[in-house]
């Protein structure tokens, strides 16, 4: 009877210790990153430096994998049903907190673990080379005077695009509809548009623009920042306009996972990020970028989350795209 109890008692702290140790272990096996755009844009980029930077410190590898479509609807479908163990993590743009709002209720804030926070990057207005407009007051002139002769291409609606340039108007006082907004699938391709003359303005990101504005081909007419772009030294903030556009709504970057990761390893994996963006590469190329870091662990992060979310939920609302 004794050598029954002590053999019951003996599995049942095997399986509080097994547990323990598979964590205490990880990671043992190449790590799945998934992403919700094709290659080559800001977020492709930025990953795969990450990617890089955090291999040096867990010791396995982070494959990258673009699964773009439905606005983040192939990534978090893989993601949400993905097991939570450290293996398949994605990441995570303010865009997704408005698609959760818009067209994927299916999933909410609540529906994944929020790992770590990486970047925040400041919104810009750009315009075609050949465009009359100079400054944002020109774009704000142009729209009042004839309504819908601007074209700004953006991406999809109740993206953090779409809400950094309802903000813009706002400060202006510019009834935003006196532009027509064009969304397309990535804010590479509203660069490209603003590139070939089918949209006179976009609204885009340092690091996505920079190439064809040293080359003459686009002109940042604004930066939505407290101070000017490094790169960009020339170029007045819009606040230095007299346009007091909220600063504090920026494009977010992070990392999430499924839900019920044990937290020793979103620990770990927050760990491994924060050190990654002190690498000396990373934080060369987010100087390039204009990138902001701005690290937050799990449970920062999660907060931040919420916040945002409710700020998406109040701007949805308020235009009308809820419904």
């Amino acid at each position: 009877m004794l050598t029954r109890l002590l053999r019951a008692a003996a599995i049942a702290a095997s399986l509080f210790v097994a547990p323990a140790v598979a964590m205490a272990d990880y990671p043992e096996k190449p790590i799945r990153y998934l992403l919700h755009v094709s290659p080559g844009g800001a977020t492709d980029v930025m990953a795969r430096k990450l990617a890089i930077a955090m291999e040096k410190t867990l010791g396995v590898p982070l494959v990258v994998e673009n699964k773009p479509g439905g606005r983040g609807a192939t990534q978090l479908a893989d993601l949400a049903s993905a097991k939570p163990d450290g293996y398949t993590i994605g990441a995570v743009t303010s865009t997704h907190i408005g698609a959760f709002n818009q067209t994927l209720k299916q999933y909410n804030v609540d529906s994944f673990d929020w790992i770590a926070r990486l970047v925040n990057e400041p919104y810009l207005i750009v315009v075609n080379k050949d465009s009359k407009i100079k400054s944002f007051k020109d774009l704000v002139d142009a729209a009042n005077a004839k309504p819908g002769s601007v074209v700004m291409a953006g991406f999809v609606r109740g993206s953090g695009g779409h809400f950094a340039w309802e903000i813009m108007a706002q400060s202006a006082g510019l009834d935003s509809k006196k532009v027509r907004w064009v969304p397309f699938d990535s804010v590479g391709d509203a660069v490209t548009a603003a590139l070939g003359g089918h949209a006179e303005a976009a609204i885009a990101y340092v690091d996505l623009v920079k190439t064809y504005v040293d080359a003459g081909s686009l002109r940042v007419i604004g930066i939505m920042s407290e101070e000017r772009a490094r790169q960009f030294p020339d170029v007045p903030t819009l606040k230095e306009q007299g346009f007091d556009a909220d600063t504090s709504w920026q494009q977010m970057r992070g990392i999430i996972g499924p839900k019920g990761i044990p937290e020793p390893i979103k620990a770990k994996l927050a760990a491994a990020v924060e050190q990654a963006l002190k690498t000396p590469e990373l934080v060369a190329y987010m100087d390039e970028s204009s990138l902001i870091a701005s690290f937050q662990p799990p449970a920062e992060f999660t907060a931040t989350a919420a916040r945002e979310n409710a700020l998406t939920k109040e701007w949805m609302e308020r235009l009308g795209l809820t419904r």
